[in-house]
């Protein structure tokens, strides 16, 4: 059987969205191809977003950024662990090369850890990326106040070097290290039940705003939510919001999504206003199903500034600061966004297909 081996980050749960549209759609195409998922992210994850059958290993060839939640991050400890991976990099190639091997597989895809392109390089395959941004380019930026953890920028840069293609996501940072990109459309999940649909599945008032709180896998500590805003329902999902959803939010778990039959793409297109920091996922989502953003500082990330012109351009939109999302000072962003009318964004948001195009002529070729 052929077989596709996929590597995902495993920082948040953007990159393992995307590479699951682009999975579904690929699936849809080759129905006979075998997919191996290689990654930190829970198997519970893929459960829910692709669905069986799929082979899962463990694995963690790159550390993303040290956070404390999902707002504030430690710039010198994310240098420092990437440096451990960078130490420990053949014996790291050298058991994946051992663990996948027997799965013989055609291609690699790769989102968008490092070593996943030095692994594929030893099995003799040529290694297809996707991203909007690359870990070199993140860290070159901490790498200005820590000037000795350079050598994990230059490590970065001759792994992604390695790759036979890079497939460049819209609202994307430099990309540079890697020698040939190809532009695709953004990579999003689109609702595929009508709002009221999706708000009756899950017992929503129709009459009120729906607001979607949605911090990814890593979380936030919200201390205290808007004391009284009437007419507006607040909804979190499992892993949403951290440890512990705050009172008076609507809580809805992944078991609970799947036996109504609602995915989150469904949710995010129900809602009136995503509450969240701009992570790709989020944003990709939103710009796909037009729905407006409240969005907040998550720390330092240089791709942060250009997402959040993704959203000044494509979705009505207001920004509220870490403090005031913490404390539940919320009204003021609320007011800002629901006065705004929604407008139909102007980015393209079938990159999946064309994503799965691509990978299957790479897999025709083989």
């Amino acid at each position: 059987m052929r077989t596709l081996l996929c590597y995902v980050s495993g920082h948040g749960f953007g990159h393992a969205v995307r590479v699951m549209e682009v999975l579904r759609a690929l699936r849809a195409r080759q129905s006979d191809l075998a997919v191996a998922l290689r990654t930190p992210v829970p198997r519970w994850f893929f459960d829910l977003g692709l669905g069986e059958p799929f082979a899962y290993g463990t694995c963690r060839l790159d550390v993303g950024a040290v956070q404390r939640d999902g707002l504030s991050l430690d710039v010198e400890a994310t240098l420092a662990a990437y440096a451990e991976i960078v130490n420990c990099r053949e014996t790291l190639i050298a058991q994946e090369v051992t663990a996948v091997r027997p799965l013989q597989p055609l291609l690699v895809f790769a989102d968008i850890p490092g070593l996943a392109f030095d692994v594929a390089d030893r099995l003799g395959v040529p290694a297809l990326g996707m991203t909007n941004f690359s870990w070199d380019w993140i860290y070159a930026d901490y790498v200005r106040d820590f000037p000795s953890y350079a050598g994990v920028v230059d490590d970065l840069r001759r792994s992604y070097g390695r790759a036979e293609l890079l497939l460049r996501l819209p609202l994307h940072g430099d990309l540079s290290a890697f020698p040939r990109c190809k532009d695709i459309p953004l990579v999003a999940r689109k609702a595929t039940l009508e709002r009221n649909d999706t708000r009756q599945r899950l017992a929503l008032p129709r009459a009120n705003r729906i607001v979607l709180l949605s911090f990814g896998g890593i979380g936030v500590e919200i201390t205290a939510m808007p004391a009284a805003l009437g007419g507006v329902t607040f909804v979190a999902t499992q892993s949403a919001t951290g440890p512990a959803v705050p009172a008076g939010c609507r809580f809805i778990t992944n078991a609970e999504m799947a036996r109504l039959g609602v995915r989150y793409e469904d949710l995010v297109a129900a809602a009136d206003a995503v509450l969240t920091k701009p992570g790709y996922g989020i944003v990709s989502d939103c710009i796909a199903n037009g729905t407006p953003i409240i969005y907040t500082p998550r720390g330092r990330f240089v791709e942060y500034e250009i997402l959040v012109a993704g959203i000044t351009a494509n979705l009505p939109h207001a920004f509220i600061s870490n403090e005031d999302l913490r404390a539940g000072r919320w009204a003021v962003a609320l007011e800002t966004v629901f006065a705004q009318r929604r407008r139909a964004p102007s980015v393209a948001a079938d990159g999946a297909a064309v994503a799965s195009e691509i990978l299957a002529g790479f897999l025709g070729s083989r």
